[in-house]
């Protein structure tokens, strides 16, 4: 086991360092920075209380080491910690479930490295930032204690701390419904209403003290479903199957052209998408209260997941992962019915993120390249392998294999930590200083593309910089104690045009991005300062100018803290 868990542990930080992360980690910056200045209130957060009360940790642990809070290797190693760490926990999980049923080494092993190495957890979680890994495990937690019939008690607080980390585990409602029918006479499960109470209560008292309640609960729970109001936004389900993708989900399916009237809107994906998972779930719920089997439940449980994604409208392309994670637990229980639904969800959930919206610098392709070959090396040396001491390294204690993980973990954040904060050395907003400015179109806009708009590059969005049209040059002066400056460049997602950004040095080119394009990812650059006394941003619009709408992002110095 802790060489699978020193595995996970080492896949996950190095994924975390590729360049595969969507928007979102953008709102992990604004929420985190909001939380470091402004605390709860008015906070512009759509997310349950748990993952935010994480990300509030992340803005103290920047503030007590003075580090600006941007959108690098060293937040997305943060924000994916505690999904890594439910990822842990679904191993042990599956571990003490797999005590409780007869299985050879080698099925034990395929099964742990099944979620040791899991493609569709690994695309979920650090490679796109994302953090449904941490509902999952309070999630399956709670199912296998309502299944056992054992620790009852613990069953409500497990579903409240689910709910309150996402909206989307009530996607099992359906057959939870018949194994509280069947467990209604135990009195421990009713007592657990009380500490699950007393726990939401817990974390909902920051925003209590703030004030600001109502307005979470309102944008996480009420208003979250109609964010997206599409058929499908990337999700291969259903809708997707039929051409819908990011299509409203309003129109009438028998005449896109038609406004539906009346009788009509129940052929909406809307309402359609409502009535067929209320089917499906009414028939696993049906199932469920007819045979009081464990197997039973636990196939029910993922094919409701699945339903859910599956049917109902608005889906992504990643909600497909509680029912991966459901079927995992499930092979552990019984791997001869349940086994083949895991791979199948495991690379079929993997496939739908990858093939429908792949991020760049997609590491995972190499990542089994390597695994395969790793396998491919075993079989033809085993006869050399099996003379090496494996045994001994194997039987290693339980805590070896802990601390190895957790000085893998550290290590890389130390690393990150020493990259973006070297002694006595402190970072200055360059948006926040006078400059000299001279653009072909419009003025000059601080925090907003050009036009006014947020500024997006490559679909990721940026609290901070400057919003220009080429031909432009921004002039600074370069404070006393600068060291470096820091900057990513880019063309706006609003432009049409391409340009060229020119990084000048007392007016001497150091660096030139060379021709960008609307939808390119953005290009990162840090010149040495020191001593300096002018810097110049410059954009060249490479011919013609329409529409150049460029950006230069998170801008800022390097400098000496006295």
């Amino acid at each position: 086991m802790g060489v699978w868990i020193v595995l996970c542990v080492l896949l996950n930080v190095l994924l975390s360092t590729s360049n595969g992360f969507g928007g979102d980690i953008n709102d992990w910056v604004l929420w985190s920075k909001h939380l470091q200045t402004s605390g709860y209130a008015g906070l512009p957060a759509n997310y349950p209380p748990v993952y935010v009360h994480w990300l509030w940790v992340i803005g103290c642990f920047a503030s007590a080491l003075h580090i600006s809070i941007q959108p690098d290797l060293l937040l997305r190693l943060l924000v994916n910690a505690p999904d890594m760490l439910a990822q842990l926990g679904v191993l042990w999980v599956m571990a003490r479930l797999l005590r409780a049923v007869s299985v050879t080494d080698c099925q034990w092993h395929a099964l742990i490295a099944l979620a040791a190495c899991n493609p569709a957890i690994f695309m979920d979680g650090p490679l796109w930032g994302q953090v449904d890994m941490m509902f999952c495990l309070p999630l399956v937690i709670a199912l296998v204690v309502l299944i056992e019939g054992c620790n009852l008690i613990a069953f409500f607080s497990l579903a409240t701390l689910a709910l309150l980390t996402k909206f989307q585990a009530i996607c099992v409602a359906p057959v939870v419904l018949p194994l509280l029918w069947h467990q209604r006479r135990s009195r421990a499960l009713w007592l657990g209403l009380l500490p699950a109470a007393a726990l939401g209560a817990l974390l909902m008292l920051p925003y209590i003290l703030a004030g600001s309640a109502g307005s979470m609960f309102s944008a996480t729970y009420l208003k979250a479903a109609s964010l997206f109001p599409v058929a499908t936004f990337n999700g291969f389900n259903l809708w997707f199957l039929l051409g819908l993708n990011t299509r409203p989900d309003g129109i009438f399916l028998l005449d896109y052209a038609l406004t539906p009237q009346t009788w009509q809107i129940l052929l909406t994906p809307k309402w359609l998408g409502i009535g067929l998972c209320a089917l499906w779930d009414l028939m696993l719920l049906i199932s469920s209260w007819r045979r009081n089997e464990p197997s039973l439940h636990w196939r029910n449980f993922y094919l409701a997941a699945t339903g859910f994604f599956l049917f109902l409208p608005g889906m992504h392309e990643r909600y497909l992962l509680p029912a991966v994670v459901i079927a995992l637990a499930a092979a552990a229980l019984d791997m001869r019915r349940h086994g083949v639904a895991a791979v199948l969800l495991s690379f079929g959930a993997a496939a739908n993120m990858f093939l429908v919206s792949p991020p760049s610098g997609f590491l995972l392709p190499h990542l089994v390249a390597a695994l395969l070959l790793g396998l491919a090396l075993v079989v033809v040396l085993q006869d050399h392998l099996a003379r090496l001491p494996w045994q001994r390294v194997l039987s290693l204690p339980g805590w070896f294999w802990g601390a190895a993980a957790a000085v893998i973990w550290l290590s890389a954040l130390c690393i990150h930590v020493a990259r973006v904060m070297p002694d006595r050395h402190g970072w200055l907003d360059v948006t926040t200083m006078p400059v000299a400015v001279t653009q072909g179109w419009g003025a000059l806009q601080v925090n907003t593309s050009v036009s006014g708009e947020r500024l997006s590059v490559n679909k990721q969005r940026y609290e901070h910089g400057f919003g220009t049209h080429a031909p432009s040059s921004i002039r600074i002066s370069i404070p006393p104690g600068a060291l470096a400056f820091d900057v990513q460049v880019g063309m706006d997602d609003e432009s049409r045009g391409h340009a060229e950004f020119i990084l000048m040095v007392d007016d001497d080119v150091v660096w030139q991005s060379g021709a960008m394009d609307t939808g390119d990812t953005p290009r990162s650059k840090l010149i040495d300062v020191k001593g300096k006394k002018t810097l110049e941003l410059v954009v060249d619009p490479l011919g013609s100018n329409e529409g150049d709408h460029a950006d230069w992002l998170q801008p800022r110095f390097r400098v000496v803290e006295h």
